[in-house]
């Protein structure tokens, strides 16, 4: 189960209300922080479908009325055309878009390639920067860094030069949002560190989902590089402000619990930056803390393999949400040269997009509390199911409905709400499987995989959208998201309430126990402490610590077993 399942439901809620008393100020700017960088985001990725597309006045076509012109005999040598470009006459392009003959879903989708990579890379920095430097400074540099984008969309010449602006939204959302769900995993506590990380998520993408209804009043399709991004100018200097002059570091917070969880002083928590990795040989490497999180998030607990694998593919789904699926909405699409239905109106897309990202963002914090409490991996399952019935729901609606709207929202319903069920579970499962010390590292690690997924998500989706279309690329998103659920069903291991108490407690009584040299060579005979009453009990409790490590995969503590 999950750390903090030893609460009572109430319990539960009452210890999360007395830790925001602590801090009311520092988490309600932490709230108001996340809500400006979700802000920043929609308002940054909702007009891209509209700044780069088909032309309106030119269309590539196989033949031409009455075939003139198709084939020609010139000097013993014959010729003959494979397309033709048709030109509207009367018809001029709008001014502030970027139009392709063609367009390719793989190049009008690349902003959330450039968003995704550099997004998942800098995950992994932030978690590693928060965990040496803090919270606030990694937040500050992630607003600074943001501080170009706006502008290259604003002077863009080509849509490469719009795309490449991703790459610095990648680096703000990284840095900020990530700072933001440390924060308030500090001040909540590793034992509700679902309800803190449901609350940040819901405050996120509930405002997400709100900024898609005004990020579409203000937007104007003819001039899509416009408002939107004067307001994100307006966010990223009131934000900067905010964060230098008001908010406070939460890092000894953190210390102080893992000091606290472990028994031992702030200042060897605080000096602990690496861990030791023996070979078989006996030799000894020495590696940095964010690196061996890094590769045991990744590589070594399968729990959290199979978790980092379900992250990639929500934001896998979430790359198609915000770019493929747009993409198909706003266009008329035709099957064989015939119309089948006709484009969605700007504010249709909108309101689809809605549907998606309200209960995406409003469950996540009523399944993450409900996590701390009854485990993370019935969510994570279940979720991951719904979430294939909404792609499945919308497929066949986009194949057989000659009005698609209708079923296009219960598919984004399902959609979000199969989302908001698991996407906090995930992150906390990440928490229980750490300690404070690190768990930085750990989620970075973590969130580098899922916002890969954006990255996946877009060139995979795109490519076989490409290939063989809209509609068999999401039947190939959805087998992918089953499997990941699958997987999660079979390998994923809770982890099982007040491990980390009951490996301290072993700690103490291996460091009093002269014969545990033998089975934890980091611990010294000469460090022992007066243990007549411990050592007749250590043999013991060493191995329902160890057996509790083995039906967790959590790593005890350093001071027992090297990692």
């Amino acid at each position: 189960m999950a750390v903090g399942q030893g609460l009572k439901l109430g319990e539960g809620a009452n210890n999360v209300v007395s830790k925001i008393r602590k801090n009311p100020t520092q988490f309600l700017l932490a709230t108001f922080l996340v809500m400006c960088c979700a802000a920043t985001k929609k308002f940054q990725i909702f007009p891209m479908v509209w700044i780069a597309g088909q032309s309106k006045c030119l269309k590539e076509v196989t033949a031409i009325p009455n075939g003139v012109g198709w084939a020609q005999d010139i000097d013993g040598k014959h010729y003959s055309a494979n397309s033709w470009i048709e030109r509207k006459t009367d018809c001029t392009e709008k001014a502030e878009v970027f139009t392709f003959v063609t367009e390719s879903f793989t190049i009008t989708t690349a902003y959330l390639v450039f968003f995704g990579v550099t997004k998942a890379c800098f995950n992994f920095l932030t978690g590693a920067s928060c965990d040496k430097f803090g919270r606030k400074w990694t937040l500050v540099i992630g607003w600074i860094l943001a501080i170009p984008m706006p502008f290259m969309v604003l002077g863009a010449t080509g849509w490469w030069t719009v795309a490449f602006s991703n790459v610095f939204l990648g680096m703000m959302q990284a840095l900020v949002w990530s700072a933001t769900i440390f924060i308030m995993i500090d001040y909540l506590g590793q034992e509700n560190s679902g309800a803190a990380i449901g609350i940040n998520e819901t405050v996120g993408y509930t405002t997400i989902a709100i900024i898609t209804e005004v990020a579409s009043a203000i937007m104007n399709e003819d001039e899509p590089r416009g408002n939107c991004y004067y307001v994100i100018i307006g966010l990223i200097v009131v934000n900067i402000v905010v964060a230098v002059l008001f908010l406070k570091e939460s890092k000894p917070i953190a210390v102080q619990e893992e000091a606290d969880r472990t028994q031992r002083s702030l200042t060897d928590v605080g000096a602990q930056t690496g861990t030791s990795l023996v070979w078989p040989s006996g030799r000894q490497s020495d590696i940095h803390v964010a690196k061996s999180a890094f590769i045991y998030t990744s590589f070594v607990n399968t729990s959290l393999m199979t978790i980092c694998f379900a992250g990639l593919m929500i934001n896998f789904i979430s790359g198609f949400a915000w770019g493929l699926f747009k993409k198909w909405m706003k266009a008329d699409y035709e099957v064989d040269g015939e119309l089948k239905w006709a484009k969605l109106e700007k504010e249709d897309v909108a309101n689809v997009v809605l549907c998606y990202g309200v209960l995406k963002g409003t469950l996540q914090w009523i399944f993450g509390f409900l996590g701390d409490r009854f485990g993370r991996k019935r969510f994570v399952v279940a979720g991951l199911s719904v979430v294939v019935l909404g792609l499945v729901v919308i497929a066949l609606t986009g194949l057989m409905s000659d009005e698609p709207l209708v079923g296009f929202m219960f598919g984004a319903l399902f959609m979000g709400a199969g989302t908001g069920v698991m996407y906090t579970n995930c992150l906390a499962a990440i928490v229980d499987h750490s300690d404070p010390s690190w768990r930085s590292s750990a989620l970075g690690a973590y969130r580098f995989w899922r916002d890969l997924g954006y990255a996946v998500g877009a060139l995979v989706t795109g490519s076989v959208a490409d290939w063989v279309g809209i509609p068999w690329s999401i039947g190939l998103t959805a087998m992918l998201t089953a499997t990941s659920a699958l997987l999660i069903l079979i390998f994923y291991k809770e982890v099982p309430a007040g491990s980390g108490a009951k490996a301290a407690a072993a700690v103490e009584d291996v460091k009093a126990y002269p014969e545990a040299e033998k089975v934890a060579p980091g611990v010294k005979a000469s460090e022992a402490e007066q243990a007549a009453p411990a050592a007749a009990t250590a043999p013991e409790k060493l191995a329902e610590a160890i057996d509790s490590q083995k039906a967790s995969e959590e790593p005890i503590v350093e001071d027992v077993c090297t990692v």
